[in-house]
């Protein structure tokens, strides 16, 4: 079920006065049946992965709380593991794995007919595979494993952020559902205004720039100078109001159940370096894969040359988590290169003493790295290496193409709204509002939303 569908207005309306009719187990018995009833709405027959996970990492859990003797809980952790990565493994990229090796053996003049399993990928599967992982490796660690088995699967498959995260960790989300929520009018309007500011951002803002994309990267070659520009800046603000749109409704869906789901962005395209990229994009994401990736694999303790090469496997690997195909790996792999730059930067000048006298200003620091972010984006919305090459030769050709300009004032728009801050404080603003003008405002917005939207379109890390 996607937010921006007419089965999501009727369900969600349906779902709140469920919820808070009822009280204690039966509350969370009807979270636990929406949530399966909103994923299920999609293909119900992928419903049965959700419930292997559920139970085979309560199953874990539970089992390595038992056991004390280190190897025992080793072998039950891979279990978990094992399971999570074989079926994520299986669904996303056993046919990449396998045309991939097919390509190679075919570069040594070796042909392999390699099987392949033509089956659409589970919506969500990256996402609930690595919060469950998490919750596995936590209890490994001496987390507490949780005793409900109602309570865990609600944790997995709680509708809000079960498609496209924030991943969530079990310490943080299992305690407010273990929780008896009470009503607030502050909670509900917060939640409100959040739902239609994410609409906004992906109905208005991202699918509307998405056309022109889509545009350009169907016939790169037919696009030059401005037109070229406007369309990677276009991408980079369609990606950002995407996904941030989608985290929006996560979050504002979730206060209307009484739930906080964390942040997941905080204006990424304000970094000023590769580093301050990833503690402001897709947070849950890179805590994630800081925390269960790159600390166990030495973080920064065993010396520069070890970190760096942390630092570049971490992020290969967080680009191929995104999708299966060389794009994703290379991107992530253009990440771990600007980290590894960064670090490798700041040793050299601390050494010779030179890190005092260069006093970049910040502004400038932040022009560059966002247009180092915008060469990322053009490797991840790129489908292969041809498309990229035109773009590049595209970006550089200024022969006075200038299609797309109006496309580039929404882009405009976009920098704008991601410059200002305090737009969540509006959120507070807004549920001090009559209820009869917070109404109001929220059935213009839609009614914009509706009339405004090219299209509807699923959000694009659905796809992840």
């Amino acid at each position: 079920m996607l937010f921006n569908s007419a089965a999501f207005a009727v369900f969600l309306p349906c779902m709140l006065a469920v919820y808070w009719v009822l009280r204690g187990g039966s509350r969370r018995w009807a979270l636990l049946a929406g949530s399966y009833l909103f994923y299920s709405w999609w293909d119900w027959r992928f419903t049965s992965l959700l419930l292997i996970s559920t139970i085979v990492d309560y199953s874990c859990g539970r089992a390595m709380e038992r056991r004390r003797e280190v190897g025992a809980r080793k072998w039950i952790l891979c279990v978990s593991l094992v399971t999570n990565l074989g079926i994520l493994a299986t669904f996303k990229y056993f046919g990449f794995f396998a045309d991939s090796a097919a390509a190679m053996l075919g570069m040594f003049g070796v042909g392999a007919d390699l099987p392949t399993l033509n089956v659409v990928l589970p919506m969500g599967i990256s996402f609930y595979t690595f919060q469950t992982m998490s919750y596995s490796i936590d209890v490994y660690r001496g987390a507490a494993a949780e005793k409900s088995l109602r309570d865990f699967a609600i944790f997995v498959a709680c509708f809000p952020q079960l498609v496209a995260g924030p991943i969530m960790r079990a310490g943080d989300l299992l305690p407010q559902i273990k929780t008896e929520q009470k009503f607030a009018d502050s909670d509900m309007a917060v939640g409100v205004y959040r739902l239609f500011r994410g609409l906004f951002k992906k109905m208005v803002l991202a699918d509307t720039l998405g056309v022109y994309v889509d545009e350009v990267f169907a016939a790169p070659q037919a696009f030059t100078g401005v037109s070229a520009w406007i369309a990677l800046y276009a991408y980079a603000f369609q990606i950002y109001m995407d996904f941030s749109g989608y985290t929006d409704i996560a979050l504002g869906v979730g206060r209307m159940f009484g739930l906080r789901l964390m942040e997941n962005f905080d204006r990424p395209y304000l970094a000023d370096s590769p580093r301050d990229f990833w503690r402001r994009w897709h947070i849950s994401l890179s805590t994630w894969l800081r925390d269960y990736l790159y600390i166990p694999l030495g973080g920064s303790r065993r010396g520069r040359r070890r970190t760096v090469i942390n630092l570049f496997v971490t992020m290969a690997l967080g680009g191929l988590w995104h999708g299966a195909a060389w794009t994703f790996v290379t991107w992530g792999v253009f990440h771990g290169v600007l980290l590894g730059l960064q670090r490798a930067w700041g040793t050299v000048t601390g050494r010779i003493g030179l890190g005092w006298r260069w006093r970049v200003p910040r502004e400038l620091k932040i022009i560059v790295m966002f247009h180092l972010t915008c060469v990322g984006w053009l490797m991840f919305r790129a489908p292969d290496w041809g498309v990229v090459s035109s773009m590049l030769s595209g970006l550089v050709d200024f022969s006075g193409d200038v299609r797309g300009l109006r496309y580039g004032a929404i882009v405009c728009i976009c920098a704008i709204a991601h410059l200002l801050p305090g737009l969540d404080e509006l959120a507070e603003r807004f549920g001090r509002l009559p209820a009869l003008t917070r109404g109001a405002m929220a059935a213009v917005c839609l009614w914009a939303c509706i009339l405004l939207t090219p299209e509807t379109n699923a959000f694009i890390y659905f796809q992840f």
